[in-house]
């Protein structure tokens, strides 16, 4: 196996598994120890991964762009897309968050509707589409998380109002709520929820179960969850509608 699929391969694992363990990696891949630790280096030296004990390495989300988080589990994020995008009723009026889940809600919706996101990448994305009346909002360009933020952000977000908010997640928490990793993120998301009537909340299984320092709102304030899996730590739902993308 070439060294680009290798590694596609540990980072898929990564993905579906949260770390790997080297031992068993040299089985699987019928390769020498020394070639997974180089693999595995040049993952963790990408921002992909990290090491952890016992030998294994583990993926290393805080620290990953959004390119970086973009990567991993592109069929799942695609089967999230459209999921979420099916049950969105025509005319709608959405506030769309940045990253490659809700970039994939993006590629799947059905018009006439209307799109109001700080996400240049998903503003490009539907700039060609006739069904589709789109408004960026515009600020300080965050070049990491690939979105605009900051107080020109949320003065714009502030004139409109949408029928639904689908958010993205950098960490949710069961009893802790959706967080995130940047304050100027932060503010933007809260600031889609606040103006908007429904709360749609997309993520995939990487993201459950963990933290980031920036509370967004508690899992009391989203409507519906969009899932690749049952996630068992949840428990009672309570007012959260949780909608599972079966891999079929």
């Amino acid at each position: 196996m070439h060294k680009t699929a290798r590694q596609k391969y540990l980072l898929d694992l990564l993905s579906e598994y949260g770390q790997v363990n080297i031992a068993e990696l040299v089985e699987t891949l019928q390769v020498s120890a020394d070639t997974v630790r180089r693999d595995l280096a040049d993952l963790e030296k990408q921002g992909l991964a990290q090491k952890n004990h016992g030998g294994a390495i583990a993926l290393d989300l805080s620290a990953m762009n959004r390119k970086g988080r973009s990567a991993l589990l592109p069929e799942t994020k695609q089967r999230l897309g459209r999921m979420v995008a099916e049950k969105i009723p025509a005319g709608s009026t959405l506030f769309l968050d940045a990253g490659s889940t809700v970039m994939a809600v993006a590629t799947q919706l059905q018009g006439p509707m209307t799109v109001i996101t700080a996400s240049l990448d998903i503003a490009q994305s539907l700039s060609d589409r006739h069904d589709i009346q789109l408004i960026l909002l515009g600020g300080r360009w965050d070049q990491q998380q690939r979105l605009f933020a900051g107080s020109a952000t949320l003065s714009l977000l502030e004139r409109y109002r949408a029928d639904i908010a689908i958010l993205g997640a950098c960490a949710i928490h069961a009893r802790l709520g959706l967080s995130a990793s940047q304050e100027a993120d932060t503010d933007v998301k809260r600031a889609m929820l606040a103006g908007s009537t429904r709360h749609w909340l997309v993520a995939d299984h990487t993201k459950l179960n963990h933290c980031e320092p920036y509370l967004v709102a508690g899992l009391s304030d989203i409507h519906q969850l969009f899932l690749d899996r049952p996630w068992e730590e949840l428990g009672d739902a309570g007012s959260v509608q949780v909608n599972i993308a079966n891999a079929t």
